[in-house]
């Protein structure tokens, strides 16, 4: 059964809520922020680096989570929706945002592109002017966009 998207809403401004209050600052990422439904889960990417031990003390102890996949920064919420938590270093924020928005396709393109990686890129911005490419909109990513942008074919 799939909760409706007001009940994943309510659980990401909890999370972000919950994150706030850790310290922690919180990007939406994932299906949800390319506009698609239903979702597999909520995703978020956090900027900075915990160890694992660190995730599972913090998933544990939040009162949002029922169970939590030790090491993997995964949990469930009591209503029982997936939350994915990555994280990445700020100096390569933008690079993570992009690869853990999506979809698997634009984000391998986008890696063969000279300047991919190459940091500072706090923010998705960067990253794309990184590798000589505007901003491309999360709703937007697909590898015919490509096309669209350099007028040669993606491959």
């Amino acid at each position: 059964m799939t909760l409706p998207l007001s009940a994943y809403l309510d659980l990401e401004s909890r999370v972000f809520v919950w994150a706030a209050g850790q310290g922690w600052q919180l990007q939406r990422t994932g299906p949800l922020r390319r506009g698609e439904w239903p979702l597999p889960r909520l995703e978020f990417l956090r900027e900075g680096v915990l160890t694992p031990g660190e995730w599972d003390a913090a998933l544990a102890a939040c009162s949002l989570f029922m169970e939590l996949v030790s090491s993997q920064r995964e949990a469930r919420s009591r209503e029982g929706i997936g939350v994915k938590f990555y994280q990445a270093p700020s100096e390569t924020l933008g690079f993570a945002q992009i690869v853990h928005t999506g979809p698997a396709e634009f984000v391998a393109v986008c890696r063969r592109l000279p300047g991919w990686d190459l940091a500072p890129a706090a923010d998705e911005a960067a990253a794309f002017a990184r590798v000589g490419l505007p901003c491309v909109p999360p709703s937007q990513r697909n590898p015919e966009v490509f096309t669209m942008l350099t007028g040669a074919p993606d491959d």
